[in-house]
């Protein structure tokens, strides 16, 4: 007999004291009073006033996270100088709000996806980062040769849409290429269940990656679940995303200065040579060069 079904044929006043219970403890849903709050007596007026409660207090401790965890999260990774850590946090940071085993961080490299960091706690495996590892795993392209988009893949399937894939199982997954997850699988040992692959979108809504974790661990018992919406991770991905967009954007006007200055160079050492082989004793030198030239010759 199930959890639900010993509630549900409680007494009111059992269920009422469960759903208490539950709120302290974190762990409350509305469909723990969901039919007694219907009732028009007062047991039913009390559910009511409970699953308002408990919605208040799911925002208050949501809001607590988001003061106390999320927000330095953010500042952390916005004042992190170094590149691969900064990455290699995104990734630690999301499968710790969300219990998973493993996570993958993506890059846009022109049309392909490139593997940065891979985690997995269960392997113990660490690429990418700070590991000192190298990822030799291909990158995955957006487009086939003939122009046409990827969309079997999950991942590429993520930045060409826009769009977050929440998946329970992959094995049972339909629309997707999972042959690639598959054969890792068969070769570690693992097994590949939940998915939660986020696009990661900048201030100009362009995908400049994507976040892919692997097996949500239930806290209680280990076991792998499905991933739930949270509101502390949105708020964890959209200050990482920030940070991650800002760090690519001073690269990249890094770059642009250094370029610049190349041609500052050049433009300044040509216009150098050209002062000299405009004077009158360069040219006298290449008069004098080219007579010695000729009596050499005869």
């Amino acid at each position: 007999m199930s959890n639900s079904t010993i509630i549900s044929s409680g007494s009111p006043l059992k269920r009422i004291m469960h759903a208490v219970n539950a709120i302290e403890k974190g762990e409350y849903h509305s469909e723990l009073l969901h039919d007694l709050a219907k009732d028009s007596g007062e047991l039913g007026q009390l559910a009511r006033t409970l699953d308002a409660l408990a919605s208040t207090v799911s925002l208050r401790d949501t809001q607590l996270k988001l003061f106390k965890r999320v927000i330095p999260i953010g500042v952390s990774l916005s004042a992190e100088k170094d590149f691969n850590r900064l990455l290699e946090s995104l990734v630690v940071e999301a499968q710790s709000f969300t219990n998973a085993d493993a996570g993958t961080l993506y890059l846009l490299e022109k049309d392909a996806l490139k593997f940065v960091i891979l985690r997995n706690k269960s392997l113990n495996l660490q690429m990418g980062g700070t590991s000192g590892n190298p990822i030799s795993l291909e990158p995955v392209r957006l487009h086939h040769e003939d122009g046409s988009e990827n969309r079997s893949n999950i991942v590429t399937y993520a930045a060409l849409m826009k769009h977050r894939i929440n998946i329970a199982d992959a094995y049972e997954a339909e629309g997707f290429d999972f042959s690639g997850t598959k054969a890792f699988d068969a070769q570690t040992g693992y097994r590949s269940k939940s998915f939660l692959t986020i696009p990661l979108e900048n201030t100009d809504d362009e995908v400049v990656g994507v976040l892919q974790l692997i097996n949500a661990k239930d806290r209680r018992d280990g076991s792998t679940i499905p991933f739930s919406d949270d509101v502390t991770l949105e708020a964890l991905i959209l200050l990482a995303t920030a940070a991650l967009d800002g760090y690519i954007r001073e690269a990249a006007l890094r770059q642009e200065i250094a370029n610049l200055k190349i041609v500052i160079d050049q433009s300044r050492r040509d216009s150098q040579v050209a002062e000299i082989t405009d004077t009158q004793f360069f040219k006298d030198l290449q008069n004098k060069a080219r007579d010695m030239r000729s009596k050499t010759e005869k």
